[in-house]
């Protein structure tokens, strides 16, 4: 049996999220939203992405160099 990809982990989380909201289960519904927050951060710094207040930005490159 192979390990279960990223899409199904997330796919999982959101389940969990979903049933604990449901069921009024606040620590289950906790700690799938950390895990979900704490995925989604990893994958934007991955990308490159900085976060500013609350939002996450690509930065532009700042050195453009003119076109004659």
């Amino acid at each position: 049996m192979s390990a279960p990809s990223e899409r199904d982990q997330c796919q999982a989380k959101l389940n969990i999220l979903v049933e604990g909201f449901m069921r009024d289960d606040m620590p289950t519904y906790r700690d799938a939203l950390a895990w979900l927050r704490d995925f989604a951060d990893q994958k934007n710094v991955e990308r490159g992405r900085v976060m500013c207040g609350s939002y996450w930005y690509t930065p532009q490159d700042q050195q453009r160099q003119p076109t004659d």
